[in-house]
């Protein structure tokens, strides 16, 4: 099944597991379907199990939701891989966060908030950004 969109975030973070799911939620309720890597992609697999089925999260997106908080390389890896699959990045990211400047021109669109945790505050506007 086609989702809309992939969400890459760490799940070395305790608050970016939390954030992730509340977010998925949040998006899913308003009828935007979500890949969770922590929910769809099988965590107990092997390396190269949780590599292919993120890899084919990614290719059955048609976007990627990239949270800018406490990124990894696996972030930065799904990021690149996606934005070399011709995917559109959005980057969802608090305003003291610090972007790479070759990293600017990936993405399809950045959403800057005050507060992350704060959803109800921007939800809107990033709906906006995903269905454009």
């Amino acid at each position: 099944m086609r989702k809309k969109i992939y969400i890459t975030s760490t799940l070395k973070s305790e608050w970016n597991r939390t954030f992730n799911s509340l977010l998925c939620n949040k998006l899913e309720k308003i009828g935007i379907t979500c890949h969770l890597p922590q929910r769809d992609t099988k965590q107990d697999g092997t390396d190269l199990d949780k590599f292919s089925q993120n890899i084919e999260g990614i290719k059955n997106s048609d976007q990627i939701l990239a949270v800018g908080m406490n990124e990894s390389i696996n972030w930065w890896l799904e990021v690149g891989y996606g934005f070399g699959s011709e995917k559109k990045i959005i980057l969802l990211t608090n305003k003291e966060h610090s972007i790479p400047i070759m990293s600017l021109e990936m993405y399809y669109k950045i959403l800057r908030v005050d507060n992350l945790d704060d959803m109800d505050e921007y939800i809107d506007d990033l709906v906006r950004i995903i269905r454009e």
